[in-house]
């Protein structure tokens, strides 16, 4: 399986591009903790990027978008086009509370369906969740219309939704699900993360 960190936004809400923020001990990088947390796990990771951020500085491979300007829709695309495995987790760059247990439990329910989506507080997290290139083609389609809601082409693949009391019992407080998208929101994280 293969780790795919989208990080091709443009952090507006945030004013800076978020993923090189720094955050934890030594104060790393977020994206460098996502990327440390995907490779625990995964046997390759990538990054989809857009100009002009460049992140080869991680050592791992790093792929722009093929259709830019398309959100993270584009970059599912990209990342499951450009993977060598069929099953690839994806995420986005500023999720730095990944849980490796959780992710190991995604990874043993991939049998029989085209997408593993955790649900949590009754909404799906579809960047936080397992892909298959099955899921190609109907991506593909969303994307000539310029239909980018993530979820929308969710009803034409057989997906596998894992409720959140499953989910709680890998990562009891959803800190997997955090996003970093606003200044408070990081300031709340560099908090969380002094207490761990």
């Amino acid at each position: 399986m293969t780790g795919i960190i989208l990080a091709g936004g443009k952090s507006r809400r945030i004013g800076r591009e978020k993923a090189l923020l720094p955050i934890g001990e030594g104060r790393s990088m977020i994206i460098e903790m996502v990327v440390e947390k995907l490779k625990a796990i995964f046997d390759d990771v990538l990054i989809i990027s857009a100009p002009p951020f460049n992140y080869q500085f991680l050592g791992v491979k790093v792929i722009r978008d093929i259709i830019p300007e398309k959100g993270p829709l584009g970059g599912i695309y990209t990342g499951l086009l450009s993977s060598k495995n069929e099953y690839n987790f994806i995420c986005a760059c500023d999720m730095p509370f990944l849980n490796t247990h959780l992710l190991k439990f995604m990874a043993s329910e991939v049998t029989d369906c085209d997408l593993v989506v955790p649900v949590v507080g009754g909404f799906v997290e579809p960047l936080h969740s397992i892909y298959s290139k099955r899921c190609l083609s109907a991506i593909k389609s969303h994307l000539e219309v310029n239909d980018l809601k993530v979820k929308s082409f969710f009803s034409e693949v057989k997906c596998k939704y894992l409720s959140e009391g499953l989910i709680k019992r890998y990562d009891p407080d959803l800190l997997s699900f955090l996003n970093l998208n606003t200044p408070k929101m990081l300031k709340l994280a560099r908090e969380m993360w002094m207490k761990f």
